[in-house]
């Protein structure tokens, strides 16, 4: 074996990975409780000895396996007690292919929704999810979470199908819908900035009245979901390499 062989650079991801499994340890050891904020990312830097953006790695790896929320402007905070006693024990908790089995179930029902919705939205549902978009507007702009607000722009989208039916099947996969977004506004801060832009095409698109172009225009928002899904995974996958 040659010395290039045997010595291989240091990935960043390991060092990230022994952060976050001593944040673990203190969540565990210092019985923080779901609710009560850890240190600042500056004082815990400090205290761990390494760089901001290896600590931000860290963090976002936490709240990709639903230990913490990340409130921008605010804080990091404890989601839930730690349960088990290493990292393998959280990572059961977040099910990335269920996540994409919700997907796969919101295009059948949705794309679909979005064509019924092009060809019978009346003023009023018009109405509603524009008064949907006002608020979302109003919280991506103020850098809150989106995801509450997201989802009562697809009910108001599914209402305009006028399909009791298929409004149903779509109420049935709020609560999946909800958790997938702060699943997602919890490991990529960045979503939300664009959440009001996508929505927005969106609601174009209906209001278009054209239900090809609602189709088209569904199917691209829900593969924007499916994106920041690969993306989560990415992330957990750099998180868990073995430490060499």
């Amino acid at each position: 074996m040659t010395i290039s062989e045997s010595l291989r650079p240091v990935e960043r991801q390991t060092l990230a990975k022994v952060v976050m499994e001593q944040l673990l340890a203190f969540i565990r050891d210092g019985g923080l409780a779901p609710g009560e904020s850890l240190p600042s990312q500056h004082e815990l830097a400090r205290r761990l000895s390494v760089s901001r953006p290896v600590l931000r790695e860290a963090i976002h790896g936490l709240a990709t396996i639903g230990v913490v929320d990340v409130r921008p402007g605010s804080g990091c905070y404890v989601r839930e007690p730690a349960a088990g006693s290493d990292l393998d024990s959280f990572l059961e908790q977040t099910t990335h292919e269920t996540a994409l089995e919700v997907l796969e179930a919101r295009k059948v029902v949705e794309v679909e929704l979005a064509v019924l919705a092009a060809e019978r939205a009346t003023l009023d549902d018009r109405a509603s999810m524009l008064r949907v978009l006002g608020r979302l507007e109003r919280a991506v702009l103020a850098g809150e979470a989106t995801v509450e607000i997201t989802s009562g722009f697809h009910e108001q989208l599914a209402r305009a199908g006028h399909n009791a039916v298929l409004f149903r099947m779509a109420h049935a996969l709020a609560r999946a819908r909800v958790e997938q977004g702060r699943r997602v506004e919890d490991a990529l801060p960045d979503a939300g900035s664009g959440e009001y832009d996508s929505h927005l095409a969106l609601y174009r698109a209906i209001d278009s009245g054209d239900p090809e172009r609602a189709r088209t225009a569904m199917r691209e928002h829900l593969e924007v979901a499916h994106r920041w899904e690969d993306r989560i995974a990415a992330i957990r996958i750099e998180m868990t390499v073995p430490c060499r």
